[in-house]
Protein backbone atom coordinates (compact mmCIF):
# COMPACT_ATOMS: atom_id res chain seq x y z
CA UNK A 1 0.00 0.00 0.00
CA UNK A 2 1.79 3.29 -0.53
CA UNK A 3 2.16 6.20 1.64
CA UNK A 4 -0.45 8.40 0.06
CA UNK A 5 -3.54 5.69 0.16
CA UNK A 6 -1.99 4.91 3.85
CA UNK A 7 -2.34 8.50 5.02
CA UNK A 8 -5.99 8.61 3.61
CA UNK A 9 -7.24 5.43 5.52
CA UNK A 10 -6.18 6.84 8.57
CA UNK A 11 -7.77 10.02 8.10
CA UNK A 12 -10.76 8.39 7.19
CA UNK A 13 -10.77 6.32 10.19
CA UNK A 14 -9.90 9.31 12.43
CA UNK A 15 -13.01 11.29 11.00
CA UNK A 16 -15.16 8.44 11.83
CA UNK A 17 -13.98 8.02 15.30
CA UNK A 18 -14.01 11.49 16.35
CA UNK A 19 -18.10 12.08 16.93
CA UNK A 20 -17.90 8.58 18.96
CA UNK A 21 -15.26 10.67 21.13
CA UNK A 22 -17.58 13.97 21.11
CA UNK A 23 -20.24 12.19 22.11
CA UNK A 24 -18.33 10.61 24.93
CA UNK A 25 -16.81 14.20 26.27
CA UNK A 26 -20.43 15.44 25.97
CA UNK A 27 -21.94 13.60 28.15
CA UNK A 28 -23.11 14.71 31.68
CA UNK A 29 -23.10 11.97 34.28
CA UNK A 30 -25.98 11.93 36.97
CA UNK A 31 -26.54 9.48 39.76
CA UNK A 32 -30.22 8.50 41.38
CA UNK A 33 -30.10 7.35 44.88
CA UNK A 34 -32.33 4.92 46.01
CA UNK A 35 -35.87 5.99 47.45
CA UNK A 36 -36.38 6.66 51.56
CA UNK A 37 -39.38 5.50 52.07
CA UNK A 38 -41.55 5.46 55.18
CA UNK A 39 -43.47 2.49 54.60
CA UNK A 40 -41.83 -0.93 56.08
CA UNK A 41 -43.91 -2.82 53.54
CA UNK A 42 -42.71 -1.04 50.74
CA UNK A 43 -39.05 -1.17 51.57
CA UNK A 44 -38.63 -3.08 48.33
CA UNK A 45 -39.47 0.29 46.59
CA UNK A 46 -36.23 2.36 47.70
CA UNK A 47 -34.84 0.61 44.94
CA UNK A 48 -37.81 -0.23 42.66
CA UNK A 49 -38.52 3.37 42.42
CA UNK A 50 -34.86 4.28 41.14
CA UNK A 51 -34.69 2.15 38.57
CA UNK A 52 -37.75 4.12 36.66
CA UNK A 53 -36.45 7.61 37.12
CA UNK A 54 -32.91 7.06 35.72
CA UNK A 55 -34.59 5.27 32.71
CA UNK A 56 -36.30 8.85 32.24
CA UNK A 57 -33.59 11.41 32.97
CA UNK A 58 -31.06 9.25 30.78
CA UNK A 59 -30.27 10.54 27.25
CA UNK A 60 -27.58 8.89 25.61
CA UNK A 61 -24.41 10.96 24.39
CA UNK A 62 -25.46 14.29 26.81
CA UNK A 63 -26.92 12.65 30.39
CA UNK A 64 -25.65 9.09 31.30
CA UNK A 65 -26.17 7.55 34.68
CA UNK A 66 -23.08 6.42 36.22
CA UNK A 67 -22.79 2.78 37.19
CA UNK A 68 -24.23 1.21 40.17
CA UNK A 69 -20.69 0.42 42.32
CA UNK A 70 -20.24 4.06 42.19
CA UNK A 71 -23.57 4.55 43.61
CA UNK A 72 -23.07 2.09 46.30
CA UNK A 73 -20.10 4.13 47.71
CA UNK A 74 -22.97 6.43 49.22
CA UNK A 75 -24.30 3.53 51.03
CA UNK A 76 -27.63 4.92 52.73
CA UNK A 77 -26.54 8.33 53.09
CA UNK A 78 -29.56 11.16 51.55
CA UNK A 79 -27.54 14.60 51.92
CA UNK A 80 -29.21 16.82 54.21
CA UNK A 81 -28.94 19.81 51.97
CA UNK A 82 -26.60 21.15 48.94
CA UNK A 83 -23.51 21.25 50.70
CA UNK A 84 -23.69 17.69 51.49
CA UNK A 85 -25.27 17.28 48.09
CA UNK A 86 -21.85 19.20 46.26
CA UNK A 87 -19.53 16.85 48.29
CA UNK A 88 -20.96 13.70 47.53
CA UNK A 89 -21.50 14.55 44.06
CA UNK A 90 -17.63 14.91 44.04
CA UNK A 91 -17.03 11.67 45.70
CA UNK A 92 -18.97 10.08 43.27
CA UNK A 93 -17.97 12.02 40.68
CA UNK A 94 -21.27 13.09 38.80
CA UNK A 95 -22.58 16.76 37.71
CA UNK A 96 -25.87 16.14 38.96
CA UNK A 97 -27.33 13.75 42.07
CA UNK A 98 -30.83 12.85 41.92
CA UNK A 99 -32.74 11.72 45.11
CA UNK A 100 -36.49 10.67 46.25
CA UNK A 101 -38.47 9.95 49.06
CA UNK A 102 -42.25 8.33 48.85
CA UNK A 103 -43.65 8.78 52.33
CA UNK A 104 -46.81 7.21 52.94
CA UNK A 105 -50.23 7.65 54.82
CA UNK A 106 -53.72 6.30 55.01
CA UNK A 107 -52.54 2.79 55.95
CA UNK A 108 -50.27 3.03 53.04
CA UNK A 109 -53.02 3.60 50.39
CA UNK A 110 -51.96 7.37 49.78
CA UNK A 111 -47.93 8.14 48.83
CA UNK A 112 -46.49 11.51 48.18
CA UNK A 113 -43.57 11.01 46.01
CA UNK A 114 -41.03 13.91 46.21
CA UNK A 115 -38.12 14.39 43.09
CA UNK A 116 -35.40 16.76 44.36
CA UNK A 117 -32.13 17.16 42.16
CA UNK A 118 -28.74 19.21 42.84
CA UNK A 119 -27.34 20.65 39.66
CA UNK A 120 -23.19 21.51 39.86
CA UNK A 121 -24.18 25.37 40.58
CA UNK A 122 -25.77 24.73 44.03
CA UNK A 123 -29.13 25.22 42.83
CA UNK A 124 -31.76 22.52 44.10
CA UNK A 125 -34.73 21.83 42.30
CA UNK A 126 -37.86 19.77 43.72
CA UNK A 127 -41.10 18.67 42.82
CA UNK A 128 -43.23 16.78 44.40
CA UNK A 129 -47.27 14.48 43.89
CA UNK A 130 -49.62 13.10 46.00
CA UNK A 131 -51.46 10.36 44.65
CA UNK A 132 -53.33 6.46 45.62
CA UNK A 133 -50.75 3.77 45.36
CA UNK A 134 -51.99 2.52 41.82
CA UNK A 135 -50.52 6.28 40.71
CA UNK A 136 -47.19 5.71 42.54
CA UNK A 137 -45.37 4.64 38.59
CA UNK A 138 -46.99 7.10 36.25
CA UNK A 139 -46.24 9.94 38.96
CA UNK A 140 -42.42 8.72 38.67
CA UNK A 141 -42.99 9.09 35.30
CA UNK A 142 -44.39 12.76 35.08
CA UNK A 143 -41.33 14.03 37.73
CA UNK A 144 -38.98 12.64 35.89
CA UNK A 145 -40.38 14.35 32.65
CA UNK A 146 -40.36 17.34 34.51
CA UNK A 147 -36.70 17.29 35.64
CA UNK A 148 -35.81 16.47 31.97
CA UNK A 149 -37.44 19.54 30.71
CA UNK A 150 -36.97 21.73 33.35
CA UNK A 151 -33.11 20.89 34.92
CA UNK A 152 -31.52 19.01 32.33
CA UNK A 153 -33.27 20.80 29.65
CA UNK A 154 -32.79 18.25 26.56
CA UNK A 155 -31.87 20.12 23.29
CA UNK A 156 -35.11 20.52 21.08
CA UNK A 157 -37.84 19.49 23.89
CA UNK A 158 -39.42 22.70 24.16
CA UNK A 159 -39.14 23.27 20.12
CA UNK A 160 -40.96 20.07 19.62
CA UNK A 161 -43.84 20.74 22.07
CA UNK A 162 -44.08 23.72 20.19
CA UNK A 163 -44.14 22.31 17.13
CA UNK A 164 -46.36 19.68 18.01
CA UNK A 165 -49.21 21.94 19.69
CA UNK A 166 -48.93 24.35 16.40
CA UNK A 167 -49.60 20.98 14.14
CA UNK A 168 -52.05 19.91 15.74
CA UNK A 169 -54.00 23.32 15.52
CA UNK A 170 -53.50 23.36 12.17
CA UNK A 171 -54.94 19.98 11.78
CA UNK A 172 -57.55 20.38 13.95
CA UNK A 173 -59.25 23.32 12.30
CA UNK A 174 -59.53 20.77 8.60
CA UNK A 175 -60.46 17.78 10.48
CA UNK A 176 -64.54 17.02 11.12
CA UNK A 177 -65.46 16.03 14.24
CA UNK A 178 -64.50 14.49 16.47
CA UNK A 179 -60.87 15.13 16.25
CA UNK A 180 -58.05 13.04 18.16
CA UNK A 181 -54.67 11.78 16.70
CA UNK A 182 -55.71 8.43 17.87
CA UNK A 183 -58.43 8.19 14.90
CA UNK A 184 -58.42 6.94 11.53
CA UNK A 185 -61.09 7.76 9.48
CA UNK A 186 -62.53 5.16 7.62
CA UNK A 187 -62.04 1.58 6.64
CA UNK A 188 -58.82 2.91 4.69
CA UNK A 189 -57.42 3.86 8.28
CA UNK A 190 -56.15 7.69 6.98
CA UNK A 191 -54.62 9.75 9.74
CA UNK A 192 -55.55 13.47 9.79
CA UNK A 193 -51.98 13.76 12.15
CA UNK A 194 -49.55 11.72 13.48
CA UNK A 195 -49.38 10.01 16.45
CA UNK A 196 -47.47 12.42 18.49
CA UNK A 197 -49.92 15.34 16.85
CA UNK A 198 -47.62 16.97 13.83
CA UNK A 199 -47.73 15.93 10.64
CA UNK A 200 -47.95 12.64 8.96
CA UNK A 201 -45.57 11.82 5.40
CA UNK A 202 -48.93 10.63 3.81
CA UNK A 203 -52.20 10.60 4.85
CA UNK A 204 -52.35 6.83 3.86
CA UNK A 205 -49.94 5.88 6.46
CA UNK A 206 -51.63 4.28 8.48
CA UNK A 207 -49.94 5.59 12.40
CA UNK A 208 -50.59 2.72 15.24
CA UNK A 209 -49.81 6.01 17.73
CA UNK A 210 -47.70 5.64 20.82
CA UNK A 211 -47.75 6.16 24.94
CA UNK A 212 -47.49 9.95 24.25
CA UNK A 213 -50.15 10.40 21.95
CA UNK A 214 -51.75 13.81 22.26
CA UNK A 215 -55.64 13.51 23.64
CA UNK A 216 -55.47 9.55 24.54
CA UNK A 217 -55.21 9.13 28.29
CA UNK A 218 -54.49 5.84 30.18
CA UNK A 219 -55.19 5.03 33.72
CA UNK A 220 -52.98 2.79 36.15
CA UNK A 221 -53.31 -0.44 36.40
CA UNK A 222 -56.23 -1.94 38.62
CA UNK A 223 -55.84 -5.47 40.73
CA UNK A 224 -59.16 -6.93 39.68
CA UNK A 225 -60.38 -8.04 35.89
CA UNK A 226 -63.37 -5.45 35.58
CA UNK A 227 -67.04 -6.75 33.71
CA UNK A 228 -68.79 -2.82 33.20
CA UNK A 229 -68.27 0.77 33.66
CA UNK A 230 -70.20 3.92 33.83
CA UNK A 231 -69.20 7.05 34.09
CA UNK A 232 -71.24 10.35 35.25
CA UNK A 233 -72.15 12.52 38.43
CA UNK A 234 -73.47 9.90 41.80
CA UNK A 235 -71.91 12.40 44.13
CA UNK A 236 -74.44 15.28 43.11
CA UNK A 237 -71.80 18.05 42.96
CA UNK A 238 -71.99 18.82 39.46
CA UNK A 239 -68.89 16.35 38.94
CA UNK A 240 -67.90 13.18 37.10
CA UNK A 241 -66.86 10.03 38.07
CA UNK A 242 -66.82 6.24 37.31
CA UNK A 243 -68.20 3.26 38.54
CA UNK A 244 -66.01 -0.17 37.22
CA UNK A 245 -67.79 -3.02 38.04
CA UNK A 246 -65.73 -6.26 39.01
CA UNK A 247 -67.63 -9.50 38.89
CA UNK A 248 -69.00 -9.14 42.15
CA UNK A 249 -67.55 -5.75 43.58
CA UNK A 250 -68.25 -2.03 42.52
CA UNK A 251 -65.33 0.05 42.66
CA UNK A 252 -66.10 4.20 42.61
CA UNK A 253 -62.84 5.76 41.46
CA UNK A 254 -62.31 9.85 40.66
CA UNK A 255 -59.81 11.29 38.06
CA UNK A 256 -57.36 13.45 40.83
CA UNK A 257 -53.66 14.31 39.33
CA UNK A 258 -53.77 12.15 35.81
CA UNK A 259 -54.63 8.53 38.02
CA UNK A 260 -58.09 6.95 39.18
CA UNK A 261 -58.46 7.91 42.57
CA UNK A 262 -60.07 5.00 44.56
CA UNK A 263 -63.10 6.69 46.55
CA UNK A 264 -65.21 3.88 47.33
CA UNK A 265 -65.86 0.11 47.25
CA UNK A 266 -69.20 -2.23 47.69
CA UNK A 267 -68.90 -5.98 47.75
CA UNK A 268 -72.12 -7.83 46.74
CA UNK A 269 -71.97 -11.34 47.62
CA UNK A 270 -69.81 -13.99 46.54
CA UNK A 271 -73.37 -15.63 45.21
CA UNK A 272 -73.88 -12.35 42.32
CA UNK A 273 -72.60 -11.67 39.31
CA UNK A 274 -72.91 -8.47 37.34
CA UNK A 275 -73.81 -8.14 33.84
CA UNK A 276 -74.43 -4.42 33.44
CA UNK A 277 -73.84 -1.45 35.38
CA UNK A 278 -75.82 2.17 35.11
CA UNK A 279 -76.49 5.25 36.05
CA UNK A 280 -79.96 7.05 36.66
CA UNK A 281 -81.19 10.15 38.17
CA UNK A 282 -84.88 7.84 40.00
CA UNK A 283 -85.58 10.58 42.36
CA UNK A 284 -84.88 13.79 40.45
CA UNK A 285 -82.43 15.43 43.02
CA UNK A 286 -79.65 15.61 40.75
CA UNK A 287 -77.77 13.11 42.16
CA UNK A 288 -77.36 10.05 39.68
CA UNK A 289 -78.40 6.25 41.47
CA UNK A 290 -76.34 3.36 40.54
CA UNK A 291 -78.00 0.46 38.83
CA UNK A 292 -75.91 -2.96 39.21
CA UNK A 293 -77.95 -5.16 37.21
CA UNK A 294 -76.51 -9.04 37.31
CA UNK A 295 -77.20 -12.53 38.42
CA UNK A 296 -78.17 -14.71 41.91
CA UNK A 297 -76.50 -17.94 42.04
CA UNK A 298 -75.53 -17.44 38.34
CA UNK A 299 -74.01 -21.49 38.47
CA UNK A 300 -77.80 -22.38 39.27
CA UNK A 301 -81.15 -20.87 39.13
CA UNK A 302 -79.18 -17.92 37.73
CA UNK A 303 -82.28 -15.53 38.98
CA UNK A 304 -81.74 -11.82 37.97
CA UNK A 305 -81.02 -9.35 40.90
CA UNK A 306 -80.33 -5.62 40.37
CA UNK A 307 -79.21 -3.49 43.28
CA UNK A 308 -80.01 0.45 42.91
CA UNK A 309 -77.59 2.46 45.56
CA UNK A 310 -76.76 5.66 46.34
CA UNK A 311 -73.22 6.89 46.72
CA UNK A 312 -72.47 9.49 49.55
CA UNK A 313 -69.25 10.20 51.81
CA UNK A 314 -67.40 7.69 50.51
CA UNK A 315 -69.97 5.02 50.87
CA UNK A 316 -72.22 3.23 48.91
CA UNK A 317 -75.94 2.27 50.57
CA UNK A 318 -79.00 0.77 49.51
CA UNK A 319 -81.70 3.35 47.52
CA UNK A 320 -84.53 0.91 47.36
CA UNK A 321 -84.26 -2.86 48.09
CA UNK A 322 -83.08 -5.17 45.67
CA UNK A 323 -84.93 -5.91 42.44
CA UNK A 324 -85.92 -9.20 40.77
CA UNK A 325 -85.28 -8.60 37.81
CA UNK A 326 -82.62 -7.18 34.95
CA UNK A 327 -82.78 -3.36 34.64
CA UNK A 328 -80.41 -0.89 32.26
CA UNK A 329 -80.59 2.09 30.90
CA UNK A 330 -81.29 2.95 27.08
CA UNK A 331 -82.19 6.15 25.44
CA UNK A 332 -85.47 5.82 23.80
CA UNK A 333 -87.67 7.34 21.06
CA UNK A 334 -88.69 10.20 21.20
CA UNK A 335 -86.64 12.17 23.11
CA UNK A 336 -84.12 9.99 23.42
CA UNK A 337 -83.81 10.62 26.85
CA UNK A 338 -81.72 8.29 29.01
CA UNK A 339 -84.95 5.76 30.52
CA UNK A 340 -84.89 2.97 32.98
CA UNK A 341 -85.99 -0.62 31.51
CA UNK A 342 -86.38 -3.96 32.70
CA UNK A 343 -86.86 -7.29 31.42
CA UNK A 344 -87.56 -10.44 34.12
CA UNK A 345 -86.80 -14.26 33.79
CA UNK A 346 -88.52 -15.91 31.07
CA UNK A 347 -90.09 -19.44 31.88
CA UNK A 348 -87.59 -21.02 29.39
CA UNK A 349 -84.71 -19.27 29.19
CA UNK A 350 -82.96 -15.94 31.12
CA UNK A 351 -85.05 -13.06 29.77
CA UNK A 352 -88.78 -13.44 29.34
CA UNK A 353 -90.50 -13.90 26.02
CA UNK A 354 -92.88 -10.76 26.75
CA UNK A 355 -90.41 -8.58 25.90
CA UNK A 356 -88.89 -5.51 27.82
CA UNK A 357 -90.75 -3.20 29.62
CA UNK A 358 -90.34 1.01 30.46
CA UNK A 359 -90.05 1.61 34.15
CA UNK A 360 -90.88 4.33 36.22
CA UNK A 361 -89.67 5.27 39.86
CA UNK A 362 -92.69 6.39 42.31
CA UNK A 363 -93.26 6.02 45.78
CA UNK A 364 -90.41 3.96 46.54
CA UNK A 365 -91.10 1.68 43.99
CA UNK A 366 -90.71 0.62 40.13
CA UNK A 367 -93.95 0.85 38.08
CA UNK A 368 -93.87 -0.49 34.38
CA UNK A 369 -95.17 2.04 31.59
CA UNK A 370 -95.45 0.56 28.92
CA UNK A 371 -93.98 -2.58 26.58
CA UNK A 372 -91.56 -1.59 23.85
CA UNK A 373 -92.25 -2.91 20.30
CA UNK A 374 -88.91 -4.62 19.58
CA UNK A 375 -88.12 -7.60 17.30
CA UNK A 376 -87.98 -10.66 19.09
CA UNK A 377 -84.36 -11.30 19.04
CA UNK A 378 -84.04 -8.40 21.25
CA UNK A 379 -83.22 -8.34 24.90
CA UNK A 380 -82.82 -5.78 27.43
CA UNK A 381 -78.83 -5.65 27.13
CA UNK A 382 -78.10 -6.25 22.94
CA UNK A 383 -80.35 -3.22 21.44
CA UNK A 384 -80.52 0.37 20.97
CA UNK A 385 -82.02 2.95 19.59
CA UNK A 386 -80.09 4.62 16.14
CA UNK A 387 -82.08 7.82 15.31
CA UNK A 388 -82.51 8.66 11.96
CA UNK A 389 -83.96 12.07 10.65
CA UNK A 390 -87.28 12.09 12.02
CA UNK A 391 -87.28 7.95 12.54
CA UNK A 392 -85.37 5.52 14.00
CA UNK A 393 -83.30 2.40 13.58
CA UNK A 394 -83.61 0.00 15.85
CA UNK A 395 -79.76 -2.20 16.42
CA UNK A 396 -79.58 -5.36 17.08
CA UNK A 397 -76.69 -7.67 18.14
CA UNK A 398 -77.77 -11.44 17.65
CA UNK A 399 -76.21 -14.77 19.53
CA UNK A 400 -73.10 -14.20 17.31
CA UNK A 401 -72.84 -10.37 18.08
CA UNK A 402 -73.62 -9.69 14.51
CA UNK A 403 -75.18 -6.56 13.97
CA UNK A 404 -78.72 -6.62 12.36
CA UNK A 405 -80.60 -3.59 11.53
CA UNK A 406 -84.35 -3.32 11.60
CA UNK A 407 -86.78 -0.21 11.21
CA UNK A 408 -89.34 1.34 13.84
CA UNK A 409 -91.64 -0.95 11.99
CA UNK A 410 -89.43 -3.76 12.82
CA UNK A 411 -88.54 -4.63 9.01
CA UNK A 412 -85.33 -5.70 8.94
CA UNK A 413 -82.98 -3.90 6.34
CA UNK A 414 -79.70 -4.79 7.21
CA UNK A 415 -77.12 -8.07 8.36
CA UNK A 416 -73.89 -8.32 8.68
CA UNK A 417 -71.38 -11.25 9.70
CA UNK A 418 -68.96 -8.89 12.00
CA UNK A 419 -68.30 -9.39 15.24
CA UNK A 420 -69.47 -6.19 17.73
CA UNK A 421 -69.34 -5.90 21.28
CA UNK A 422 -68.68 -9.40 22.46
CA UNK A 423 -68.60 -10.23 26.01
CA UNK A 424 -67.00 -13.17 27.64
CA UNK A 425 -69.86 -12.01 30.32
CA UNK A 426 -72.50 -15.07 30.28
CA UNK A 427 -75.69 -16.38 31.61
CA UNK A 428 -75.87 -20.24 31.83
CA UNK A 429 -79.01 -21.73 29.53
CA UNK A 430 -80.51 -24.88 29.42
CA UNK A 431 -82.37 -25.19 26.07
CA UNK A 432 -82.20 -23.12 23.11
CA UNK A 433 -84.17 -20.11 23.83
CA UNK A 434 -87.28 -18.69 22.78
CA UNK A 435 -86.59 -15.30 21.06
CA UNK A 436 -82.89 -15.80 19.93
CA UNK A 437 -82.14 -15.61 16.64
CA UNK A 438 -83.91 -18.60 14.38
CA UNK A 439 -81.21 -18.80 11.78
CA UNK A 440 -79.43 -21.67 11.72
CA UNK A 441 -77.08 -23.02 14.01
CA UNK A 442 -74.34 -25.18 14.68
CA UNK A 443 -76.15 -27.13 18.10
CA UNK A 444 -79.88 -26.78 18.38
CA UNK A 445 -78.94 -26.72 22.60
CA UNK A 446 -77.29 -23.42 24.12
CA UNK A 447 -75.18 -23.87 27.22
CA UNK A 448 -74.46 -20.07 27.59
CA UNK A 449 -76.02 -16.42 26.49
CA UNK A 450 -72.92 -13.96 26.21
CA UNK A 451 -74.24 -10.44 27.31
CA UNK A 452 -73.07 -7.94 24.69
CA UNK A 453 -71.49 -4.45 25.92
CA UNK A 454 -73.44 -1.55 25.35
CA UNK A 455 -73.65 0.14 22.11
CA UNK A 456 -73.48 4.08 22.23
CA UNK A 457 -75.98 6.55 19.84
CA UNK A 458 -74.14 9.53 19.44
CA UNK A 459 -74.10 12.86 17.28
CA UNK A 460 -71.09 14.71 17.17
CA UNK A 461 -72.79 18.04 16.33
CA UNK A 462 -76.17 20.25 16.66
CA UNK A 463 -78.74 18.13 14.97
CA UNK A 464 -75.88 15.99 12.68
CA UNK A 465 -75.86 13.04 12.08
CA UNK A 466 -76.59 9.99 14.44
CA UNK A 467 -73.38 7.19 14.88
CA UNK A 468 -73.57 4.14 17.06
CA UNK A 469 -70.16 3.53 18.82
CA UNK A 470 -69.39 -0.31 19.45
CA UNK A 471 -65.97 -2.42 19.89
CA UNK A 472 -64.98 -4.53 16.86
CA UNK A 473 -64.26 -8.00 18.14
CA UNK A 474 -60.18 -8.47 16.56
CA UNK A 475 -59.33 -11.84 16.36
CA UNK A 476 -58.53 -14.44 14.35
CA UNK A 477 -59.59 -17.57 16.37
CA UNK A 478 -62.69 -15.44 16.17
CA UNK A 479 -63.11 -15.57 12.75
CA UNK A 480 -63.16 -19.63 13.03
CA UNK A 481 -64.72 -20.31 15.91
CA UNK A 482 -68.12 -18.32 16.12
CA UNK A 483 -68.19 -18.21 19.73
CA UNK A 484 -64.78 -17.01 21.10
CA UNK A 485 -64.87 -14.81 23.61
CA UNK A 486 -61.44 -13.88 24.62
CA UNK A 487 -59.72 -10.90 22.65
CA UNK A 488 -56.05 -9.39 22.43
CA UNK A 489 -57.59 -6.42 20.83
CA UNK A 490 -59.92 -4.53 20.08
CA UNK A 491 -61.20 -0.95 17.94
CA UNK A 492 -64.14 1.15 19.00
CA UNK A 493 -65.98 2.04 15.92
CA UNK A 494 -68.28 5.22 14.61
CA UNK A 495 -70.88 3.32 12.45
CA UNK A 496 -73.81 5.30 10.78
CA UNK A 497 -76.56 4.38 8.61
CA UNK A 498 -76.10 5.55 4.86
CA UNK A 499 -79.76 4.09 3.22
CA UNK A 500 -77.96 0.20 2.34
CA UNK A 501 -75.98 -0.37 5.57
CA UNK A 502 -73.90 0.64 8.65
CA UNK A 503 -70.29 1.90 7.26
CA UNK A 504 -67.74 3.14 9.17
CA UNK A 505 -67.28 6.84 9.67
CA UNK A 506 -63.98 6.26 11.56
CA UNK A 507 -62.56 4.32 14.01
CA UNK A 508 -59.62 4.29 17.06
CA UNK A 509 -56.60 2.97 16.18
CA UNK A 510 -56.07 -0.44 18.07
CA UNK A 511 -56.57 -0.71 21.40
CA UNK A 512 -54.47 -3.32 23.30
CA UNK A 513 -56.28 -6.11 25.87
CA UNK A 514 -59.81 -7.34 25.64
CA UNK A 515 -62.54 -4.22 25.86
CA UNK A 516 -65.41 -4.97 28.28
CA UNK A 517 -67.03 -1.42 28.30
CA UNK A 518 -67.35 2.00 26.25
CA UNK A 519 -68.56 5.06 27.60
CA UNK A 520 -69.13 8.92 26.70
CA UNK A 521 -68.32 11.60 29.45
CA UNK A 522 -66.53 14.28 30.93
CA UNK A 523 -64.23 12.01 33.48
CA UNK A 524 -61.34 14.56 33.69
CA UNK A 525 -64.17 17.49 34.65
CA UNK A 526 -62.50 19.73 32.32
CA UNK A 527 -65.98 20.85 29.79
CA UNK A 528 -65.38 18.40 27.06
CA UNK A 529 -66.48 14.88 25.80
CA UNK A 530 -63.93 11.92 26.32
CA UNK A 531 -64.43 8.42 24.72
CA UNK A 532 -63.68 6.33 27.60
CA UNK A 533 -62.52 2.42 27.41
CA UNK A 534 -62.90 -0.06 29.95
CA UNK A 535 -60.18 -2.76 28.93
CA UNK A 536 -59.15 -6.00 30.82
CA UNK A 537 -55.44 -7.15 29.93
CA UNK A 538 -54.91 -10.22 27.54
CA UNK A 539 -53.69 -12.82 29.41
CA UNK A 540 -54.03 -15.40 26.61
CA UNK A 541 -57.05 -17.42 25.47
CA UNK A 542 -57.25 -19.35 28.96
CA UNK A 543 -55.68 -16.84 31.17
CA UNK A 544 -57.77 -14.79 33.46
CA UNK A 545 -56.45 -15.15 37.34
CA UNK A 546 -53.89 -11.83 36.35
CA UNK A 547 -56.07 -9.95 34.42
CA UNK A 548 -55.98 -6.15 35.29
CA UNK A 549 -58.15 -2.85 34.23
CA UNK A 550 -57.55 -0.24 32.71
CA UNK A 551 -59.70 2.98 31.66
CA UNK A 552 -58.41 5.04 28.63
CA UNK A 553 -59.92 7.86 27.11
CA UNK A 554 -59.70 10.00 23.94
CA UNK A 555 -60.41 13.37 24.17
CA UNK A 556 -63.11 14.30 21.16
CA UNK A 557 -62.59 18.07 20.73
CA UNK A 558 -65.85 18.33 19.54
CA UNK A 559 -66.53 22.14 21.30
CA UNK A 560 -67.56 24.35 18.19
Amino acid sequence: MSLKRLFTLLVLCLAMALPGLALAQTARPFAVLPFKVSSAKFQYLSKGAQAPVSNRLTWLGYFEPVGADKIARAGNKIPSGPVEAQSMMASLGVEYLVIGALDFSDDDKQVNVQLKIYDPKGQTWAKSSQVPLEGLLPALERLSNDARTEVFKRPGDDAKTAERKAAKADAAAQMPVPKNADFVVGDTGEAPMGPAGGPVMNPQFRYEGGAETPGRWQSQSLRFASVGMVVGDFVGDKKNRVIIAESNTLHAYEFFQNTLKPIGEYKLGMRIKLLRVSLLDLDRDGKEEIIASGLDDPEGNAEPRTFILSFANGKFTDFMPPQKMYLSVVRTPPTYRPTLLGQIKGNHGPFDEYGVNEMFYQNGSLQVVRRLNLPTTANLFNFAYLPDGNGFKIVVLNEYNYMKVFSSDLEAQFSQEEGYNSSNNYIIVDERLPGMDTGTRDTGVEEFYYVPIRMIPVSFEANGKYEMLANKDISVAAQIFKKFRKFSQGEVHSLFWDGVGMSLAWKTRRIKGTVVDIGLGDLKNNGQQQLLVCVNSYTGAIGGSSEKTVVVTYDLNIAK
